[in-house]
């Protein structure tokens, strides 16, 4: 009977996010994370292939869990709620997963490998992608007078933009930061008493 494998799926990917904590993704070798696991280079080729591969399954690991509970907070009845929910959990798993944070929305998947991604790869990207759409369309057919385009900035593009600003610094989203991300979601869903704090 063959030995089953001594480092796991995750235990390979979560090296790479160690190694990315003071490098760019295609600073990121095979051999640096082999000397950050303490295995040997082909315990990681016998699980992904390439390091093309490494990078892309790390890349949608991140993106997938960070769906899945973003998901679950734009499907509040409530659009507005949704919004801020949604919003929360972003600059949440931020925080909580500042590696996963860094890589997944620092960089396009474009960027993090030389060659086109496996079509299995590929696939999960394309459903990540659509997933997270149809989600905000959910939002945006909720919220009176709101466009997709609309929605999907004040959503993503907002929180994301001060996540990028504080992750590229190595610097902690502060509670102001967090409060004036808010503001501008409450204001870009016109919610009348955000307007009303506002003008005050």
């Amino acid at each position: 009977m063959a030995r089953p494998p001594k480092y796991s799926s995750d235990q390979i990917m979560d090296a790479v996010l160690s190694v990315l904590r003071g490098h760019r993704p295609d600073e990121v070798s095979v051999a640096a994370v082999s000397d950050v696991l303490g295995a040997p280079s082909g315990s990681i080729y016998h699980r992904f292939p390439t390091r093309d591969a490494l990078l892309a399954s790390v890349w949608l690991r991140a993106g997938e869990r960070f769906r899945a509970s973003l998901a679950e907070a734009l499907g509040i009845p409530d659009p507005v709620d949704a919004g801020l929910a949604a919003v929360r959990y972003q600059l949440e798993w931020a925080r909580r997963r500042p590696a996963e944070a860094r890589l997944f929305l620092l960089y396009d998947r474009a960027e993090l490998t030389n060659t086109a991604w496996p079509p299995q790869l590929l696939g999960r990207a394309t459903r990540l992608a659509n997933e997270l759409t149809d989600a905000l369309r959910s939002v945006a057919a909720r919220t009176p007078g709101a466009s997709f385009a609309r929605v999907r900035f004040a959503l993503l593009d907002v929180p994301q933009a001060a996540i990028r600003r504080a992750a590229s610094s190595g610097a902690e989203l502060d509670g102001e930061a967090q409060r004036l991300v808010e503001e501008t979601i409450e204001v870009l869903l016109a919610r009348p008493e955000a307007l009303t704090r506002m003008a005050s």
